[in-house]
């Protein structure tokens, strides 16, 4: 009797279906795109950034250590 109910159950579980199996492979794959399209983009993006720092590095930049004075006549500015 219990080797008849165990087919029984058996039997009446269903196979996993297949129509489950590809809707999770679609989304992994879509998520596993995105994931490599976004990791291409970061990458690109990062390669900008160093050749605009290496250009950076290669022309000298000036920056004024001090303002200009826009005082008008013989007004004289401390330094502190």
């Amino acid at each position: 009797m219990i080797s008849e109910d165990t087919a029984v159950a058996v039997s009446d579980r269903r196979s996993f279906p297949l129509r489950t199996l590809m809707v999770c492979f679609t989304i992994w794959l879509i998520a596993t795109e995105v994931l490599i399209f976004d990791q291409i983009k970061f990458n690109v993006r990062t390669e900008i950034l160093e050749q605009a720092t290496r250009a950076i590095r290669g022309s000298r930049l000036l920056v004024p250590t001090e303002r200009p004075s826009n005082l008008q006549g013989d007004a004289k500015m401390e330094r502190l």
